[in-house]
């Protein structure tokens, strides 16, 4: 039985779609909650795992001496998050960081400011490139920045700050893992057509999901299905994988990511009319 486009469009604008999220266990809470609230039913496939790196000694010596650094740059509010306890554990307090803070998007950007950091700089696009950007005028050669990532970050950041001159530190402030326990479950539901669209959110969870699925692919195992970006860098890994990309967000963000989906979904047809 199909739905009238009255009862979608009352049910909302993902009514009678089914879509997975394959973020990390500790965020795909947020995205689920988003798409039920827009009537979609999602179905949480939690790829990657987030764990604090065995050896701290180069993160240790970094938070020693933070009074010395002109900038701290967050990628991610899992950088924001890994950092600052790693910063409580050893006993170290906010007070200690003395430079200018910038942030890689809005929610990194309200992590710090809930932990009663100013942030100098936001990027108006939420990637590295759209931080250089905007950090452009305010660099001097000289100046020592610390960038706390991840251990799979990309390079395109420190190596651009290095080339204007900038002394640059990188400190993994936590390691990003796979975690396909449920990859089975999610094989069958996409072989028997339960998934009508893949959201990512970056590029690691789309080499983790082409990884945890390269067992159970086949010819054809995803058409019937829209894959969508958070942003044209995710889009680029997915592709490079094999992914055909339908939907690309043009804000780099969650809600972007959403409201892309929502405009593409004429592509999707699972009997619903939108």
């Amino acid at each position: 039985m199909t739905m009238s486009d009255a009862q979608v469009e009352s049910a909302g604008p993902l009514a009678g779609k089914r879509i997975m999220v394959t973020r990390a266990r500790s965020q795909v809470r947020e995205l689920v909650e988003k798409i039920e609230g827009l009537g979609g039913e999602a179905y949480a496939f939690p790829l990657l795992k987030m764990v604090a790196p065995e050896d701290k000694r180069h993160l240790d010596e970094a938070i020693a001496q933070l009074g010395k650094f002109d900038w701290l740059i967050f990628t991610s509010v899992n950088g924001v998050r890994f950092f600052l306890e790693r910063m409580n554990e050893i006993g170290v307090g906010i007070e200690a960081i003395k430079g200018q803070v910038a942030a890689v998007g809005p929610k990194t950007a309200a992590v710090l400011n809930n932990e009663g950091l100013e942030v100098a700089v936001i990027p108006s696009d939420y990637v590295a490139e759209g931080l250089l950007t905007s950090l452009h005028d305010r660099l001097s050669p000289g100046q020592r920045v610390l960038l706390p990532r991840a251990d799979i970050a990309r390079k395109a950041l420190p190596q651009e700050l290095a080339a204007l001159g900038l002394e640059v530190t990188e400190v993994d402030v936590y390691h990003t893992v796979i975690d396909g326990k449920q990859a089975p479950e999610a094989a069958r539901r996409l072989r028997d057509k339960e998934i009508d669209g893949i959201l990512f959110t970056s590029s690691s969870t789309v080499t983790h999901f082409v990884q945890a699925m390269a067992p159970f692919a086949g010819t054809g195992w995803l058409d019937q299905v829209q894959i969508a970006c958070i942003g044209p860098i995710t889009a680029e890994t997915a592709r490079k994988n094999g992914l055909t990309v339908h939907v690309t967000a043009t804000e780099y963000t969650v809600e972007g990511l959403l409201e892309a989906l929502i405009d593409n979904l004429g592509g999707i047809d699972n009997g619903t009319n939108i």
